[in-house]
This record gives structure tokens, C-alpha cells and sequence, in this order.
């Protein structure tokens, strides 16, 4: 596989992970529990640091090209590009609500639970789109030279989390996520 749909692979799998942290956290918020609003907000601040300015962009070079080399599936791939401004506009809502309850405005549990369900089911929907259909399609149109010019022009970041971490700015959050790994 091309180091760049590996790149994007990956990521995958850590969204995922993430995806499995925040249900984990909603269930919390859901049972009256106060779930660590400063993961949550870390979770968020990495979607979008990193998702919504690094993969995401990325994974829209690849469908363009998939389809200016002729694939006919256009409407999979103009969903999934559309879907990318849906998770950032998701994100900003679900962490100005969070961000509320922080600094104690008075908002509904159901309405911000709500929020978040729907964004961990939106991006688990979405991601399961892009790896049953539109990346089967991208390298079966894709050649590796195709590949190896998107790479050059794909915007390009380590991982702030999961490469190396900033204990900084995801300290919370990463130490959740190793927790997690060892039970």
C-alpha cells in the first residue's frame, strides 16, 4: 500500500480509538456523571488541529484526483467531501457547548449529550464510507505516481497526539488513551 493511503489508514484506526473514548465519555455524561470536560475539549481542539486541517484536506486531494481520472462514482465522493465541512461545523458547536458548561452557563444535558452523539456517529459513518468505498476506488484508479504527487502536495503535520505527543496540550487526553490501552 502507498505510504500515503497507509498514512491515512492509520489515522483511521486512531479516530477510531478516539471515537471509542468519547462514547465512553457520553455514556458518563448520560448516567449524571461529570465526565473530564478537559478530554473531551482536548479531543475536540485535536479534531480540529490535526483531522480537520491535516487528514481531511488530504483525503480531498485524493478523491478529486480519483475522479479527474474518471472514476463514475461521483456522488460517494461528493458526499464525503461535503461531510468533511459537516464534522468541522459539528466540532465548533459541540465545543462551544462544552465550553459552556465549563464556565457554568446553563445549558441542557440532552441537547449537549445530543450534540455529541451525533458528531461520534457522523464521523463513524463517515469513516466507515471512506474505507468500504472510496478508498477501494481511489487505488484501484490511482496509479503510484498519482500517489507520490499528492503526497508532495498534501498538507503535511506529525501527529500532535499519537506521534509525538505534546504533553502540553494533550496531557489529559493521552494519558486517557494509555489507560485505556493497558486494560
Amino acid at each position: 500500500m502507498h505510504p500515503l493511503m497507509q498514512r491515512l489508514a492509520q489515522d483511521h484506526l486512531r479516530l477510531t480509538q478516539l471515537l471509542d473514548l468519547f462514547h465512553a465519555l457520553l455514556e458518563r455524561f448520560h448516567a449524571g456523571h461529570e465526565p473530564d470536560y478537559e478530554v473531551f475539549c482536548q479531543m475536540l481542539e485535536y479534531m480540529d488541529n490535526y483531522a480537520d486541517t491535516i487528514h481531511h484536506p488530504t483525503e480531498d486531494l485524493i478523491f478529486r484526483r480519483t475522479l479527474e481520472k474518471g472514476a463514475e462514482q461521483r456522488d460517494v465522493f461528493d458526499v464525503l467531501m461535503r461531510q468533511h465541512a459537516v464534522v468541522i461545523q459539528m466540532n465548533k458547536r459541540f465545543r462551544q457547548s462544552l465550553d459552556g458548561i465549563v464556565n457554568e452557563e446553563v445549558l441542557r444535558r440532552d441537547e449537549v449529550e445530543a450534540q455529541g452523539r451525533e458528531f461520534v456517529t457522523t464521523m463513524r459513518e463517515h469513516l466507515a464510507l471512506e474505507e468500504t468505498e472510496a478508498f477501494p476506488i481511489a487505488r484501484d484508479w490511482l496509479e503510484p505516481a498519482d500517489l507520490d504527487a499528492l503526497e508532495i502536495l498534501a498538507p503535511r503535520a506529525e501527529d500532535p497526539l499519537f506521534g509525538t505527543p505534546d504533553p502540553q496540550r494533550f496531557r489529559a487526553l493521552f494519558k486517557h488513551l494509555c489507560a485505556q490501552a493497558q486494560d
